[in-house]
């Protein structure tokens, strides 16, 4: 399976109707570097982000190519700070993370999700009402 970052540059590079063998003659790159970025075998150099921004890529997409940068990080460091439990669900994660089921990848995503949409929505408070005493009511 590609990666984020591969499936955006070969949109890029379908965008422009080019072949493999053309970008790698216009970035100044081999044909088969681009297949493996393109493949997810290989992660792009610094040096052919900036070529690829240089020659290919408007404000936007240059975001979006750091979103997909981001998404496809194949190493990850948790903070020191998170709890025990943190590490027991990423190394339990990690041991099957080539055996999930798609059905089981969407529900994990959604439950990601939980935390944004319970922002979203107003707190309703269940806190008593405290009865007036009777010097504080008006008469």
């Amino acid at each position: 399976m590609s990666s984020p970052f591969s499936v955006f540059l070969k949109n890029i590079r379908l965008r422009n109707s080019q072949r493999q063998s053309e970008m790698a003659e216009i970035m100044g790159y081999e044909q088969a570097y681009i297949s493996s970025v393109e493949l997810g075998t290989k992660p792009p150099s610094q040096g052919f982000l900036d070529k690829l921004s240089a020659i290919y890529l408007n404000e936007r997409d240059q975001l979006e190519m750091m979103q997909e940068l981001e998404k496809s990080k194949r190493r990850y460091i948790l903070p020191a700070e998170v709890p025990t439990e943190t590490y027991h669900l990423c190394s339990e994660l990690w041991g099957k993370i080539d055996r999930l089921h798609p059905a089981q990848i969407k529900a994990m995503r959604e439950l990601l999700k939980l935390d944004e949409l319970m922002a979203d929505t107003r707190r309703v408070s269940t806190e008593r009402i405290r009865r007036r005493a009777k010097e504080e009511s008006k008469m």
